[in-house]
């Protein structure tokens, strides 16, 4: 639709052209959904950074909660629901130009035109090149207790496309698309899994003026909002983010910034008391369940435009623009504008230069960040709300587009920060008020003894404590991860996308259970095959509760080569939900002069979103009649243990009263003592096929056991006896 302001000059309007917001909900997400070329869409899911995309360069619904291919929270993954268009993959975009003849309407030359890239105009062919999403590698082929149950992919396995051949990424979505402005724009979306660049993706972008008008005052206007999104930060127990709560920041807009950087993290609520930064969940001890940041890095943009074959120099000073802010707060005032247009007037810079970033690089237009406001209150700017999706806005530009050339921009979307094992055992110690600063940061030259890596003028809420404050200090570490990160993406980029390759996933994972353990095997010729091959890793969960980490089970080297390989896994829990994931492993090289000097010398894991783990097995225990195997579950018994009292863990129970009596022989006798003697209760396990027995805790006269020793006695109907300790703390 067109929105065409009323002042007109000499014959010349302003239009602000908008695109169509579509608001589809697309079961699955799939290689590509069955539509039109306009309306095809695919998902990015290869990194920790996933989203929709759709041809057209607008906005979808994609939403991977409450699905099985959401992984579990340990991998810290966000997902953007694309319904706002972010820039995350190449859309989001804004063309603006300036007496510009609008050949769509009889040739009317608008004073001030911004596109929305959206499908609006050319309905029909507008994407001159369909959406493509290739992978290198597949899941492997899993099958549990020998069902084996195929999953689609996100992507179509293309291991012979041509760009996988010098480049290393592991997935490409590509697409073609016009635009009323007649520039096409070329998106390409690269993704590793590779282990130390696999917290971004990367948006390749290339304009081409493929019509006959000179687009003068061109501006690519980006933006992005981690209020569109949703995070694996884990539901079990329940806890809650509001993404909108957010402290957003532009680095490289002084003199001396190494980086272009714009990041997003969260922020306290004002309107509520105390400080809860990071989402603290005082109901989960205290876990913290939003400890990273998002952000997108500028690795490239066209210091002028350039024909194919030509030279295409990077500006550092691009954008010039820069600006934050929920879009219809943004003031303008039409009288001071030549224009006419609010719109055009923000993308130039003119928001920007009324609350000016202090001490920006002289020429540019960078807008104040609002965590360098002096006050506690993230709304407290001009443009502010709460619970508004803000955007962080940055405009290329402006450049005389003439045509036949072209303009690239390069960027690299990411989601990295202090991780959510760390935020969870920091709000543990928050919680308890332990909670003490972190250790050796008198090596960060950038680290403030009261804020951290946060600006110096940043303001604690009222009434902060010194633990509340820690907590903050330790969450601004994750800065520093976003800085390496953005780092690490721009010399992807610099390196022409050529870093050492992820190895790949197996090819085939078999979990059985066995009377005494899981068996594990498993196939990887690929990775095998590989000179720098390096080993294999398992990780293992119990329990699909938040709180519950992966560990390693199995960790081998270079030797480890065998057509098939199997290993076991001892059964602690009988009936539990018991995840595994297996990874190939390489090491990069030494001196391999393509991969960043943080990295070379370490090893490297297959892609973790490749081992598509998100089903259990969960053991049976078979009776058996050595009664020196008999084992008593958990062992101390501690209510507060997450591995027993919620109803998903594993024992089937909700209350948290269950302790399990495992590898019992066919039929017994199991009496409870206390450690003075006396009877608590007694116990006829007589099913012969089960070999475990659930005590729901509670005594002969249906009292609680109080905290203290017990004695199990267990005997069989031969009168073979044995005897067993356990505790029991409340």
């Amino acid at each position: 639709m067109d929105f065409h302001a009323k002042r007109k000059t000499r014959g010349a309007r302003t239009s602000y052209v908008l695109g169509l917001v579509l608001s589809m909900q697309l079961a699955g997400f799939g290689t590509l959904f069955a539509q039109s070329r306009e309306l095809q869409t695919t998902s990015i899911r290869l990194a920790r950074i996933w989203a929709g995309m759709i041809a057209n360069g607008g906005s979808t619904t994609f939403n991977p909660s409450g699905t099985s291919t959401f992984f579990p929270n340990d991998y810290g993954i966000i997902a953007d629901m694309s319904q706002y268009a972010d820039a995350i993959t190449g859309a989001g975009v804004y063309l603006t130009a300036v007496h510009w003849p609008n050949h769509a309407n009889h040739d009317s030359v608008e004073s001030a035109a911004v596109y929305q890239f959206t499908n609006q105009y050319l309905q029909n062919g507008r994407v001159i090149r369909a959406l493509t999403n290739y992978l290198r590698y597949q899941y492997p082929q899993e099958t549990i207790n020998k069902v084996h149950t195929p999953t689609a992919l996100f992507g179509t396995y293309n291991p012979s496309y041509p760009g996988f051949r010098d480049s290393t990424f592991d997935e490409i979505a590509e697409v073609v698309d016009s635009t009323i402005f007649g520039v096409t724009v070329d998106r390409k979306i690269l993704v590793w899994s590779q282990t130390f660049n696999n917290d971004y993706i990367i948006a390749d972008l290339v304009f081409t003026n493929i019509g006959s008008d000179t687009l003068d005052s061109l501006y690519i206007n980006l933006q992005e909002s981690g209020g569109n999104s949703i995070f694996s930060n884990g539901s079990n127990p329940v806890g809650s983010v509001d993404p909108t709560l957010s402290w957003q920041h532009y680095y490289g807009g002084r003199p001396g910034d190494s980086l272009r950087v714009f990041y997003e993290y969260s922020a306290d609520d004002p309107r509520v008391s105390g400080d809860n930064m990071g989402a603290p969940q005082v109901s989960s001890n205290g876990r913290l369940i939003n400890p990273n940041m998002s952000y997108y890095a500028i690795l490239h943009a066209s210091a002028a435009p350039y024909d194919s074959g030509s030279p295409d120099a990077d500006d550092p000073l691009q954008p010039k623009v820069t600006y934050i802010g929920v879009t219809n707060r943004i003031p303008y005032n039409s009288a001071d504008d030549i224009y006419g247009s609010k719109n055009f007037s923000a993308i130039r810079g003119t928001y920007s230069d009324q609350w000016p970033m202090p001490s920006a690089i002289s020429g540019t237009h960078h807008g104040l960040n609002n965590d360098e406001l002096g006050t506690n209150d993230y709304t407290n700017y001009i443009a502010g709300a709460f619970q508004s999706i803000s955007y962080r806005t940055c405009s290329f530009g402006p450049y005389t587009f003439l045509p036949g050339k072209k303009i690239h921009i390069v960027i690299a979307s990411g989601f990295t920060g202090i991780g959510y094992q760390t935020g969870q055992q920091i709000g543990n110690q928050w919680l308890d008020g332990t909670l003490q600063d972190p250790p050796n940061t008198a090596s960060i030259p950038e680290w403030n003894a009261r804020t951290g890596l946060l600006p110096g003028t940043f303001q604690f809420p009222s009434g902060a404590t010194q633990v509340d404050m820690a907590k903050d200090r330790w969450i601004s570490l994750g800065i520093d991860s976003v800085m390496l990160s953005a780092w690490r993406a721009k010399w992807n980029y610099e390196h022409d996308y050529a870093i050492p390759q992820a190895p790949p996933p197996p090819a085939t994972v078999t979990l059985t259970t066995t009377s005494l353990a899981i068996e594990i095997d498993w196939s990887d010729p690929q990775a095998e095959a590989l000179s720098n091959f390096a080993g294999y890793r398992i990780m293992r969960r119990i329990s699909n509760y938040d709180t519950v980490e992966y560990s390693p089970i199995y960790d081998s080297d270079s030797t480890d080569l065998s057509a098939a390989h199997t290993t076991y896994d001892s059964i602690k829990y009988y009936g539990a939900q018991i995840y595994y994931y297996v990874q190939s492993k390489a090491r990069i090289g030494y001196n391999d002069p393509n991969a960043d000097p943080t990295t070379r010398g370490k090893i490297m894991y297959s892609g973790r979103n490749l081992d598509y783990n998100t089903r259990f097995i969960s053991p049976t225990n078979f009776p058996q009649s050595d009664l020196s195997k008999i084992r008593i579950v958990p062992n101390p018994y501690n209510i507060s243990d997450p591995l027993i009292y919620d109803s998903k863990r594993g024992l089937g129970v909700s209350s948290g009263r269950v302790l399990v009596f495992y590898n019992l022989p066919p039929v017994c006798t199991i009496k409870i003592f206390t450690e003075n003697g006396d009877l608590v209760t007694t116990i006829d396990k007589s099913n012969p096929q089960q070999g475990s027995y659930p005590w729901n805790m509670l005594t002969s006269s249906q009292q609680l056991p109080a905290s203290g020793v017990y004695i199990a006695v267990f005997q069989t109907p031969d009168g073979a006896t044995s005897y067993q300790k356990f505790i029991i703390v409340r």
